[in-house]
């Protein structure tokens, strides 16, 4: 939809623009507004990053539901101590090898069998007992080891073969023993006895020998590796610190502790994570933040100055966008605190794609589409800045703005504005879906956000009709939501004019079916073009009798003379603005009113004028209206559109040979005029709109083949070309009160019935 906003008359410079013939380089009120908006938003953006605090410890009893206001990435410090405590409990002790152990034991065994010899060999102990406690005394203070007194009595008593036969035995159980790992702690030691006394039974069977060989061996056998703590608290510490930390992955709206429930120390930390413990301000963040919404404001300054020169140079537009993207992020603030809740993440980020949405359909209606998209998408990146680098709310956002953009860019009818909402809430839905399937949300938490689409849908198109029908007036731009509330013909200045003057409301209409049908064809804005007509000629109510097609018995202009009849008929330009701002018409249709002349000359009157006295440029001066010449396509359509259906009533048969020179006629004296140099009308868009007049008047005139005009053609009789006599269209021309030599020249010159 194209608004239409109030510009800058072309070829006039701003004081400001210049200054000493050279363009000022730095301009102090956009540069001013820039600053401006860069830092409010950067406070705004910047706020939404603080959270409110959390008081709660350990133990705590939690007041109310706390949910997660954004998401966030954070280690899991229990997780991740108990993978370390793993990977250290994962190291094995470390031993260091103690040398010589095994020569060590052997040499021990061999002595306490040479000891059982001695003390066997000597005939000064008398007695085994003797025997035993010296030997066992002996061999402890040489060895330090304490032999049991049965092993040593058995081995005492033991025939030679038998002793030697134990003897051997135990050197082999201890070699093959102490050839293994014996670690020095509670377990190795004793498995390794368990072993030798297993092993010495299977050499030399259950008997006492064996009992003895393995006690024997036993008592020699020793740890040769000792535990180096040292070095396993370094290789544990190692392992520790190879453990990569473990995060976990708090999403907007997680529930982190329900009402009720105690508050534990995983609790504490998922609060430290979300910043609830205590504030901080993370300066880094806010300058980067702060960086992006300067570097984004000058990007769309660049666009402005490069591709809407008409919009950069229009300073209360500017105000208008920043406005808009102002409040579109101070929404997310100010909403919570009017419905006095808190917003969990989840809702501030539907809350967020509301109002981006909101904000891109506004500025598509009274700007203009092409710039909303720019601003929706540079909020999308905004938005999922704010929701923690969130790339679903991003997507969400963009795609949602859109869409809305596309629904009403072109509103026609109020239906429109609930398609509108409709198309919205489809796609929000759609999208709610889409993501969800792609990050991994359940089923029902698809289905709520399938809710909170469809209320983002309601409560974007509802803020969107309140915001334009509150911003249009102020920033003096006319959306179609207006026009379409001003295409009611039962308005009080419609029923005005139908009561008043019949005529001109009859003729207004038509005017702006002709304008409407032209203005589509060649890409202009069809309905403000045709509600535009409805209200040109409302000056007329102030003096309706004095135009013809209001008139039923007498033309007061007959008693007139040329010079005053010409004032009172462009004196209803001066009279429609005024009416126009006594029933508050927006300023564009103002506009229309006073441009759909431009500076016409008022032919009629001009013509019995120079009748009376010699023509001058002074004197034609008098008769033309003040104008200005239309500014825009749809006031030059209009203009137009005026002369041709007032001049179509003058033909009594409406022919399409007739149609066409009347048309062309028209369009081309306005053009030699001037009429049509600042309307931005090309040739082509010229050649379009004469078509579709021709065409649409045919439709409603009914315009036919005249045949016989054509037979008449064809045997060589005189026609004036438009199948018509000249006594004809002069009789019809609609003129006041009397015939004209040349109607068609003069309907031309004139635009509406009896303004000539």
């Amino acid at each position: 939809m194209k608004p239409h906003l109030l510009l800058p008359r072309r070829g006039r410079k701003k004081d400001s623009d210049k200054k000493n013939g050279k363009r000022r380089r730095i301009d102090i009120h956009r540069t001013g507004l820039a600053l401006f908006t860069v830092v409010v938003l950067s406070v705004l953006l910047c706020t939404h990053l603080i959270p409110d605090q959390i008081s709660l410890t350990t133990g705590d009893i939690a007041p109310e539901d706390i949910r997660a206001f954004r998401s966030v990435r954070y280690v899991d410090t229990q997780e991740f101590r108990k993978q370390q405590n793993d990977a250290a409990a994962a190291v094995e002790k470390i031993y260091d090898s103690v040398p010589y152990t095994k020569t060590q034991a052997a040499r021990d065994l061999s002595y306490i069998f040479d000891a059982i010899r001695r003390v066997r060999d000597d005939n000064t102990l008398s007695s085994t007992s003797e025997k035993v406690a010296y030997s066992s005394e002996e061999i402890k203070s040489h060895l330090g080891i304490q032999i049991p007194e049965q092993s040593l009595q058995i081995a005492i008593r033991a025939p030679l073969p038998d002793l030697a036969d134990m003897q051997s035995t135990a050197k082999i159980l201890v070699q093959e023993t102490m050839s293994g790992q014996i670690r020095n702690d509670e377990s190795d030691l004793p498995r390794a006895r368990t072993r030798i006394a297993m092993a010495a039974k299977d050499a030399m069977g259950d008997t006492k020998y064996a009992s003895t060989a393995a006690s024997l061996a036993n008592t020699v056998i020793r740890p040769n590796r000792i535990y180096n703590a040292q070095e396993t608290t370094m290789a544990r510490e190692r392992a520790r610190t190879a453990v990569k930390p473990v995060y976990s992955y708090i999403r907007s709206g997680d529930l982190i502790i329900a009402k009720g429930q105690r508050v534990t120390s995983e609790h504490i930390e998922k609060f430290t994570a979300l910043g609830l413990r205590q504030r901080r301000i993370d300066y880094p963040t806010i300058v980067s933040l702060s960086s992006l919404v300067a570097f984004l404001v000058g990007l769309v300054i660049l666009y402005l100055a490069r591709y809407q020169p008409s919009i950069y140079r229009t300073t209360r537009l500017l105000w208008l966008l920043s406005l808009v993207v102002i409040m579109s992020t101070l929404g997310l603030k100010l909403l919570g605190v009017m419905l006095g809740i808190e917003l969990s993440g989840l809702q501030l980020a539907y809350l967020s794609i509301m109002l981006t949405t909101t904000a891109g359909m506004i500025l598509a209606v009274l700007l203009n589409p092409q710039i909303a998209v720019l601003i929706v998408a540079m909020l999308a990146i905004a938005s999922g800045l704010v929701m923690n680098h969130e790339l679903r709310y991003a997507i969400s956002t963009l795609v949602s703005g859109l869409v809305a953009i596309y629904s009403v860019a072109n509103i026609r009818h109020l239906a429109d504005v609930m398609r509108a909402s409709g198309a919205i809430a489809v796609t929000n839905i759609a999208i709610v879906w889409i993501t969800g399937g792609l990050f991994g949300d359940s089923v029902g938490d698809m289905a709520s956000g399938s809710v909170w689409a469809l209320v983002v849908a309601m409560s974007a198109t509802w803020f969107f009709v309140f915001s334009v029908r509150l911003l249009e007036r102020p920033f003096r731009i006319t959306t179609h939501i207006s026009l379409l509330e001003l295409a009611d013909t039962n308005r009080p200045i419609l029923r005005r004019l139908v009561v008043e003057a019949p005529g001109t409301y009859t003729h207004s209409m038509a005017v702006g079916h002709l304008a409407e049908a032209a203005a589509e064809a060649i890409g202009a804005d069809s309905l403000f073009a045709r509600v535009a007509s409805y209200y040109h000629d409302i000056g007329k109510i102030r003096r309706p009798h004095f135009f013809v097609e209001n008139q039923r018995i007498e033309n007061i202009h007959d008693r007139m003379n040329p010079t005053l009849s010409a004032l009172v008929i462009t004196s209803h330009i001066k009279d429609g603005l005024e009416v126009a701002r006594e029933f508050k018409l927006p300023l564009s249709i103002q506009e229309i009113i006073i441009q759909h002349h431009g500076t016409s000359l008022v032919q009629y009157f001009y013509n019995q004028m120079t009748g009376q006295v010699e023509p001058s440029p002074v004197l034609e001066q008098q008769f033309r209206y003040d104008g200005p010449k239309p500014q825009s396509k749809e006031a030059a359509i209009i203009m137009l559109a005026d002369s041709v259906e007032a001049a179509s009533r003058s033909l009594a048969k409406p022919t399409t040979a007739a149609l066409e020179t009347l048309v062309d006629k028209i369009i081309s004296a306005k053009l030699q005029d001037g009429q049509m140099d600042q309307s931005e009308l090309t040739f082509r868009d010229i050649g379009i709109i004469k078509e579709t007049f021709i065409r649409t008047l045919k439709g409603t005139l009914h315009a036919r083949i005249d045949y016989q005009e054509s037979m008449q053609g064809e045997n060589g009789k005189a026609s004036n070309g438009n199948g018509d006599t000249d006594k004809e269209l002069t009789d019809n021309s609609g003129e006041p009160g009397q015939a004209q030599e040349n109607s068609t020249e003069t309907a031309a010159g004139s635009g509406v019935p009896g303004d000539v």
